[in-house]
């Protein structure tokens, strides 16, 4: 057989269905992406409006359950060691009768007496998905924060608060930081991504870095259409078939084969150090397909959303205006949002599998229906005009019928958008052996803890191992019990750890190393020059003055970018 002379054109030829015609480069794959394949990581960040939901409903009673002591750090200016408290999460399951007279509340029984970790965590959470979460209490922001929605570490995008010093300056959030990574998105990754972050939230709770700022992550997704266009529109994978993108890549490497291996080809001709590249290069396009091959046979399908449904969306509780013209009954406007949630959920996972996206950032509602004040007999304590949501309720947050009300929305929200979500991805396999929720962090939180407008103590609520960074199973209380601080308004409260550490931490378990996300003391007044100048965890690090007592030592500052202790 008589093959023509070999030219760079025959290469490009040959390469072109995965290089799109590059030239043949060494820069074009490093050696580590061709001869590493590793197993992808997930991302999903909830987040829900206001908060104010007390302790008591969202975690263990401490007075019905035996948690261990940790101590986290030694004594600090007279006033004893940080001791954390922790347990594991199935031996803290209580009903509610055994808990009732240790609530300083009356609250009713959702659980119709089965036992459960608490209100919030109810009993529709499976014994096999508590060992999956982690339950974290005493995640604070370094300042108040009044409206809080950078929770994500654009701390500057907040109503009240303190600015630090020299600039209060916008930073991207983490999960742009992640994402913009090639240590998270390798560029076989990139090659199916139809949404690096998609961003199912309202009050830019995911900015993008855009000039010397930030931008909303202009990757949205609201309706059930808008989620289906943004991920699935185009594409075609048929179950039991062949995804036609791994076609191509088999289509490529046989090219290759053809081209540089055939003894009577013109490969006898390729130099050493050409060979060695060829190989490397093609080394990464077999990866690409080896990629595409786990995601069909792990069960990529294109989901069907009805025409009738792809207009639903998920409402937002306080807000009227998202339910101008809604004449349904109240049941049926509960049956559509968790219909919504469910959707979204299943195509959440179906995106993973296919690898459309690997992040999500979503805001859940901060109420369940819309606000309706009839429902109230109580008068308010600290508004006399105002009679929406924001004012009856989120500022009367700890009177007995809103803080029931308040229970009853977060928890249909943390069933049906969360624990939902959680239970899909425990039961797809990304790899043979190998589940979704096994390689994923699932991230529950809200805007505020316990007090609404006050960003202390913020839930933190963590499904899945990150590919075995966290152990799980877990319930942290990281909240100094020792240590009262005073603050500005006279309120008195404990501090836990900070909200930075934990921004890392999703970092570091996405497979990032602190070079990767760390900023620069430029801007800020807090300075680290015994750290090269480089900010320990993610997020401006300046902590709010007004206390009577610094509650964050510098040691906890300088431990920001380290694991979480006791996961």
């Amino acid at each position: 057989m008589k093959y023509d002379r070999l030219t760079r054109r025959h290469f490009l030829q040959g390469l072109g269905g995965a290089s799109l015609t590059l030239p043949l480069l060494p820069s074009l794959i490093s050696r580590a992406d061709a001869q590493t394949m590793t197993t992808p990581r997930f991302f999903v960040s909830t987040w829900v409006g206001h908060g104010g939901l007390s302790v008591d409903n969202a975690y263990p009673l401490d007075a019905t359950v035996n948690l261990t002591d940790a101590t986290l750090y030694a004594d600090s200016a007279g006033d004893g060691p940080h001791v954390a408290k922790w347990g594991r999460l199935l031996d803290l399951k209580r009903t509610h009768a055994e808990g009732n007279a240790a609530r300083t509340q009356p609250m009713p029984d959702l659980d119709a007496g089965a036992a459960r970790v608490s209100p919030l965590i109810g009993s529709f959470v499976e014994d096999s998905l508590l060992e999956k979460l982690n339950v974290l209490r005493g995640i604070d922001f370094l300042h108040f924060g009044g409206h809080t929605r950078g929770y994500l570490g654009n701390f500057t995008n907040r109503d009240g608060g303190v600015d630090n010093g020299l600039a209060d300056t916008p930073v991207p959030t983490i999960d742009a930081v992640i994402s913009g990574s090639n240590k998270f998105y390798s560029a076989a990754d990139r090659t199916l991504l139809r949404a690096p972050v998609v961003n199912a939230a309202r009050t830019h709770l995911s900015s993008f870095r855009s000039g010397t700022g930030v931008a909303n992550n202009p990757y949205q997704a609201g309706s059930l259409g808008e989620w289906f266009t943004l991920l699935f529109n185009g594409l075609n994978t048929v179950p039991g078939q062949v995804d036609p993108r791994v076609s191509l890549v088999d289509r490529v490497h046989a090219d290759y084969v053809r081209l540089a291996r055939s003894p009577f080809g013109p490969g006898r001709r390729i130099s050493n150090e050409d060979r060695t590249r060829l190989e490397e290069y093609i080394a990464g396009v077999d990866s690409i397909g080896n990629r595409m091959r786990a995601l069909v046979s792990a069960g990529c399908t294109v989901p069907s959303i009805p025409q009738s449904q792809r207009a639903l969306f998920l409402r937002e509780g306080e807000a009227d205006w998202d339910w101008t013209g809604n004449t349904d009954s109240i049941a049926q406007r509960q049956a559509d949002q968790r219909l919504v949630l469910e959707t979204i959920n299943m195509m959440i996972v179906n995106a993973f599998l296919c690898g459309t996206t690997r992040m999500v950032v979503r805001t859940m509602s901060s109420l369940r229906d819309q606000w309706d004040p009839t429902i109230f007999n109580t008068p308010s304590q600290s508004e006399t005009q105002r009679t929406d949501a924001h004012g009856m309720l989120f500022h009367n947050h700890t009177l007995q019928d809103r803080q029931t009300h308040l229970l009853q929305s977060q928890r249909f929200f943390f069933q049906y958008g969360y624990m939902d979500l959680v239970r899909r991805m425990s039961q797809a396999q990304v790899l043979p052996g190998v589940t979704l929720l096994d390689q994923s962090l699932v991230h529950w939180s809200s805007e505020s803890g316990p007090s609404t407008h006050d960003a202390k103590s913020v839930p933190a609520i963590i499904a899945g191992g990150a590919g075995g960074y966290f152990q799980t199973g877990r319930y942290v209380d990281y909240t100094n019990r020792t240590r009262n601080v005073r603050g500005r308004w006279g309120n008195m409260w404990k501090a836990g750890l900070p909200q930075n550490r934990l921004l890392a931490n999703f970092a570091l378990a996405m497979g990032l190393s602190p070079s990767d996300y760390e900023l620069s003391d430029a801007a800020y007044a807090t300075k680290f020059p015994s750290r090269g100048n480089r900010v320990p965890g993610y997020g401006d690090p300046f902590i709010e003055p007004g206390d009577d007592r610094v509650p964050y030592p510098p040691a906890m500052i300088a431990d920001m970018s380290t694991k979480l202790p006791l996961l």
